[in-house]
């Protein structure tokens, strides 16, 4: 798609122009107020400096991002080398729509939601998730125990995976500083599949495990004890994101799975048909689909303003 010089121009002031008004309590990790009414836009986008001999992993766990998130926002930015000193923080988040309640795991996103019960807010972390072809399975579940100090137990694809490296696993690993669940773990209703702390820092926003949902240390720490058995997890693939901020209208575009593309329209129309649902019947809201379009072709994972309502 061609777009002209005042798109594209349009797109960089929208891109450096979202901010949100929403408080920040930070009491575990990044929770924001649930906003009122219809909206469903969180957060604001910061801009941070690159300190000396940072990595874009680095960068990305000081600020309790993922990965993906400083690659995608930052262009030049790669998963190995920071391509500006000056660099987007991108905290500013449309929540998925789905009931506000449990943990919500939006895969291409990389970010794992909770609304803590009887609450009017949300925590939202960074997380790293399983390798193409290793994905935990697109599906609702629940958690059904929890565990300090977990034994890992390497599953066969983990186990054939290490002998094709010359290394040769034991069959349980118990807790201490080689033990690749970390200090938490919480499992899942899906057998294998568990959320839990990792020991790799830098796989936090990649697709880097064999299925789990590996959180940042510091992260889990604080969520662990919030959670408990019986509490709703929604595995969930939405790569593209609508939402209200006022009468403003945003859009979020996410690189979608490519295993995962048949259950998901993941083009640009699939991205216009997300918009187009959220759209209020009877009332007008001037849309841009060419930037909801350029979006989804070249996802930065921010939410951008790409239309009005009229009322």
């Amino acid at each position: 798609m061609v777009h002209s010089s005042s798109s594209i121009k349009k797109i960089a002031v929208l891109a450096a122009s979202i901010l949100f008004s929403f408080t920040t309590i930070k009491i575990y990790a990044t929770e924001f107020a649930l906003p009122a009414g219809n909206n469903n836009v969180i957060g604001s986008i910061q801009f941070a400096n690159a300190l000396n001999g940072d990595t874009p992993a680095s960068f990305a766990e000081r600020y309790d991002v993922g990965l993906n998130a400083v690659v995608a926002a930052n262009p030049g930015t790669t998963e190995r080398a920071i391509g500006a000193s000056y660099l987007k923080v991108p905290t500013a988040y449309i929540l998925p729509a789905l009931p506000y309640s449990g943990i919500v795991v939006n895969l291409p996103e990389m970010r794992l939601y909770y609304y803590p019960p009887g609450s009017d807010s949300v925590m939202t972390f960074p997380i790293g998730i399983g390798k193409m072809g290793n994905n935990i399975p697109i599906r609702n579940t629940s958690i059904i125990r929890k565990k300090v100090n977990p034994t890992w137990i390497p599953g066969p694809d983990v186990r054939a995976y290490n002998e094709d490296q010359g290394i040769d696993l034991p069959r349980t690993m118990g807790p201490g500083p080689d033990n690749p669940l970390g200090p938490y773990a919480i499992y899942l209703g899906i057998p294998s599949f568990l959320i839990h702390s990792t020991i790799f820092p830098e796989s936090i926003g990649r697709r880097a495990s064999f299925g789990c949902i590996r959180m940042n240390e510091t992260d889990i720490k604080q969520f662990f004890p919030l959670v408990t058995p019986g509490t709703h997890v929604a595995i969930i693939n939405m790569p593209y994101k609508a939402g209200w901020f006022g009468k403003k209208l945003y859009f979020e575009a996410h690189q979608p799975l490519e295993e995962e593309s048949d259950q998901f329209n993941a083009t640009k129309d699939g991205a216009i048909t997300v918009v187009q649902r959220i759209l209020p019947k009877g009332v007008m809201t001037m849309v841009d689909w060419q930037l909801v379009a350029h979006l989804a072709e070249e996802p930065d994972g921010l939410p951008h303003e790409v239309g009005v309502r009229m009322d």
